[in-house]
């Protein structure tokens, strides 16, 4: 929950050692978040669902890629870094070069994986709970990345940290979510396994 908010301009330079093992931490929670939930719903899901796991897994992975490739390029410049942003206040491009940026971004390919997983698993009566928890979570990271002041369309902050705060505890939410499943599916198999 806190990685965006370590990874800021004006952070402390003490901070650039967990923000570096956070860049690949986090992605890597991601994915494991992912493979939980297809697991879950993986058999009753459908074949377009799939093509969203697909995607959400190569955003993931993607994000894990970028911090390990540029991990050694930030530990070289720990307490040095500059911000330096391309796309400039003023430009008849703008929005293009901030289409571009979004299009670019692994998250936005995670959100749209995302986004077909939960719109497909919301149709099966089986899995609706996941579906319904999997739109908030998409819905609240579509919000924290349109609102992004470096991939997003809007810049607005407040609004960026506030649903920045609310995607990271929908994933909290799916792990716990996916954790009381499986010990209920143990405690079953146990009771199960008492009776014979």
């Amino acid at each position: 929950m806190v990685w965006g908010y370590l990874d800021r301009e004006g952070a402390p330079w003490y901070l650039d050692l967990a923000v570096l093992m956070l860049n690949i931490i986090v992605p890597l929670l991601f994915l494991v978040g992912l493979v939980g939930v297809y697991i879950k719903c993986r058999t009753q899901a459908g074949w377009l669902s799939l093509i969203g796991f697909v995607l959400s897994f190569a955003g993931a992975g993607w994000l894990t890629i970028i911090g390990v490739v540029l991990a050694p390029t930030l530990y070289r410049q720990l307490g040095e870094r500059n911000w330096v942003y391309g796309v400039g206040q003023e430009c008849a491009f703008c929005l293009l070069q901030k289409l571009s940026l979004l299009l670019s971004s692994p998250l936005t390919w995670l959100l749209v994986g995302l986004t077909i997983v939960s719109l497909t698993i919301l149709r099966k009566e089986v899995l609706r709970d996941w579906g319904f928890l999997l739109v908030a979570m998409v819905l609240f990271g579509w919000v924290y990345q349109l609102t992004d002041d470096w991939t997003g369309i809007v810049d607005v902050r407040s609004v960026h940290v506030v649903f920045g705060i609310l995607f990271s505890l929908s994933w909290m939410l799916v792990g716990f979510a996916l954790w009381s499943t499986k010990n209920k599916l143990s405690w079953t198999a146990k009771s199960s396994l008492r009776a014979l």
